[in-house]
């Protein structure tokens, strides 16, 4: 049977729409597929990108917080400040303290030039470490005073409550100190030792007190110097030698001070402003 050319055209066109409808379907089932390994592969790069830049932001935090405060106390004053973890430091004068502006490494760490009473939160999973030249201090939580004036050729730790290991040279050694114990570095000899003190003479200055025992006069005016702001001039060596025993306690000043000291008639004091001038009778 033979089809008209009418009957053939229309056949033609209907067979043409239903391929082009047949090629749209799969043209958009092609795009769906193609979507979802874009958005498969974009949501992987977004998770990427997540933890990469968590671990970016992480790094920069841990930068930006750790970032160093040096606090540097001017001499004839003393001052306290909170460290970030909550513990306090108190300030003998011309000390200088450095710290970060948070603890987010392992350790709490700090440094000392000059003399410093602590009072360190316990944390057991972060240690509180102090450095003080080739002395270092680790401790959890305590109280105790760092001496370490780049002028003096010791250093002191004074414990006054909980304890401390007192480690110093290339870190195999240290010793560990008890309440009322001492560990003192001779900067000379590269020695520690450890001894029992009465903690009057070694933490009474962040109250305003002295005690002296059998203290030379040398060692007295360089206390006093950084205590009172003032260059004690002393001529010669046999009164820079001169032992001394005693306590002020009650608030004296530098005047009050030096005439105690001068009452057995060795040497005599001459205050010109900032500069104090001792000499022999």
């Amino acid at each position: 049977m033979e089809l008209s050319p009418q009957v053939m055209a229309k056949g033609e066109a209907m067979r043409s729409s239903i391929l082009s409808l047949l090629n749209r379907k799969i043209d958009r089932s092609l795009r769906r597929k193609v979507w979802i390994k874009v958005i498969s592969a974009a949501a992987s790069i977004a998770v990427l990108l997540g933890i990469t830049g968590y671990y970016s932001f992480q790094q920069g935090y841990n930068r930006l917080n750790s970032q160093q405060i040096e606090l540097s106390n001017p001499l004839g004053m003393k001052s306290t400040v909170t460290l970030p973890d909550g513990s306090k430091a108190i300030l003998n004068a011309g000390t200088t303290l450095s710290y970060p502006t948070a603890f987010v490494l392992p350790e709490r760490e700090v440094s000392v030039q000059g003399e410093v009473f602590f009072e360190v939160v316990h944390d057991r999973n972060r240690p509180f470490l102090v450095k003080a030249g080739d002395v270092q201090v680790k401790v959890l939580g305590t109280k105790f005073n760092v001496k370490a004036y780049s002028d003096d050729l010791l250093v002191e730790i004074a414990l006054t409550e909980g304890s401390v290991e007192v480690g110093w040279g290339n870190g195999n050694r240290d010793l560990r100190l008890a309440p009322g114990q001492l560990a003192r570095f001779d900067k000379r000899t590269g020695g520690c030792v450890r001894r029992d003190v009465d903690l009057n003479y070694h933490t009474a200055w962040k109250d305003g007190k002295f005690y002296f025992d059998g203290l030379t006069f040398e060692n007295i005016a360089r206390q006093l110097e950084r205590n009172f702001n003032v260059h004690i001039h002393i001529s010669s060596d046999k009164l820079k030698d001169i032992a001394f025993t005693g306590d002020f306690v009650r608030g004296e000043n530098l005047e009050q001070i030096l005439h105690v000291m001068t009452l057995d008639k060795r040497m005599r004091y001459k205050i010109e402003g900032n500069q104090v001038y001792i000499s022999e009778k």
